[in-house]
């Protein structure tokens, strides 16, 4: 941020005083000078916080892979001790006050590469096997149905349900050349 934005930023109580207004180019000016002081300053508020956010995420991720390894490591003697509990009753379970360790069965399944299942279909003629999802295709719908007084008709009289005019607007765009991140 420059010596000139600095005074823009610091000078910005004319701005909240009732009877400002632009009305000309010369207050229109400061107004944007005003704007892209703020914009500058955002910038350098968002470059802060993610130089911030970087050293923290840095941290926290090697926090969490520490604690992953220790539980893994922990995880692995209660896995040798239910083991050895398991040579005598293959039922067995340990049960503590602060959790329990069991075992579960995954029974086994299919694991979907939806890409190459779709092709070795397609390319084996197996298309009853083959899914369609169904959508409106919004585009020819454009081309063929106009609003008549709120209702979505075609040149055949035909109404079309679901589709509700959504009226056009006018949005203010205010650039200043301050590219923001």
């Amino acid at each position: 941020m420059d010596a000139l934005e600095k005074h823009d930023l610091e000078s910005s109580d004319e701005i909240s005083k009732p009877s400002f207004e632009v009305n000309d180019l010369k207050s229109a000016t400061w107004v944007m000078r005003k704007l892209r002081a703020l914009d500058t300053k955002d910038a350098e508020t968002n470059a802060t916080a993610n130089e911030q956010i970087a050293s923290i995420n840095d941290w926290r991720d090697k926090q969490l892979a520490d604690n992953d390894n220790n539980r893994g490591f922990l995880q692995g003697y209660l896995g040798a001790y239910l083991d050895k509990l398991r040579e005598e009753d293959p039922k067995a379970r340990i049960e503590t006050p602060y959790g329990s360790v069991s075992t579960r069965k995954t029974p086994a399944g299919v694991q979907w590469v939806d890409k190459d299942v779709l092709e070795s279909l397609e390319s084996q003629s197996l298309s009853d096997f083959i899914r369609v999802k169904k959508e409106p295709d919004k585009k020819a719908i454009k081309a063929q149905f106009k609003f008549v007084e709120g209702h979505y008709i075609n040149a055949d009289g035909q109404e079309l349900k679901g589709a509700i005019e959504k009226p056009s607007h006018i949005s203010l765009v205010v650039k200043t050349d301050v590219p923001t991140s």
